[in-house]
């Protein structure tokens, strides 16, 4: 089994590593590589130059998805997995305009478009218990009104539990795209380490675990 992941950010990098660490413990003859992307993008028009050479996920999808058609045409127990935020996008039409994308392109090799609600920190949100585990002092009483895989401004949240001067003073001590970036490098890779899959309750996140469990046993 191969799986090569295209990541829209560095913090999905950093936990995708974590979690294929786990993943290779159960299933040793799992091989990857990754791909990370400088922030989400757009979806292109007319393809040109200037809209892909971006180092944006969905403006470069359309250049990648076809190299890999190339590329891994000849290894049947190859993959090529899109993990990305759906944002404030409708879950649902954003994975339809994906389909659409790798359909035009006529891409036949294996890839499924993982999608996670509303940001890759949902899936961090989703294992409570790992969350705590990581971060002893955090303010879990603020995830009363959270609701799983929602459209609510997910980083935010997590923010909000783990910092211990809550959203609006990290967001003074961290204004920059950089800076936010960094730290939630560093709640992947924290929270990441003692996630149990299983236990996750993000439906993307399970989504994105099975499809990468049936390759792995089939």
């Amino acid at each position: 089994m191969f799986v090569y992941f295209l990541l829209e950010d560095m913090s999905s990098g950093v936990l995708i590593d974590v979690l294929m660490k786990k993943f290779k413990a159960r299933y040793p003859d799992a091989e990857y590589k990754s791909r990370s992307f400088k922030g989400l993008g757009g979806f292109t028009k007319k393809n040109t130059v200037k809209e892909t050479k971006t180092g944006k996920l969905l403006n470069d999808l359309s250049t990648y998805l076809r190299a890999f058609d190339k590329t891994l045409q000849y290894q049947p127990d190859a993959a090529v997995f899109v993990v990305l935020d759906n944002d404030d996008n409708d879950a649902t039409a954003f994975r339809a305009r994906l389909e659409k994308v790798a359909a035009d392109n006529n891409i036949t090799v294996d890839h499924v478009f993982c999608i996670a609600i509303e940001e890759v920190e949902a899936w961090l949100l989703g294992d409570r218990e790992a969350l705590q585990k990581a971060y002893p002092t955090a303010k879990m009483q603020k995830m009363k009104d959270y609701k799983q895989d929602s459209i609510c401004g997910t980083w935010e949240v997590l923010a909000d539990v783990v910092y211990p001067k809550g959203i609006k003073q990290f967001k003074k001590d961290f204004p920059t795209f950089m800076e936010v970036g960094k730290k939630k490098s560093e709640w992947a890779k924290q929270i990441g380490q003692y996630m149990v899959p299983e236990h996750n309750i993000s439906p993307s996140f399970q989504f994105f675990w099975g499809e990468l469990t049936k390759r792995a046993v089939s």
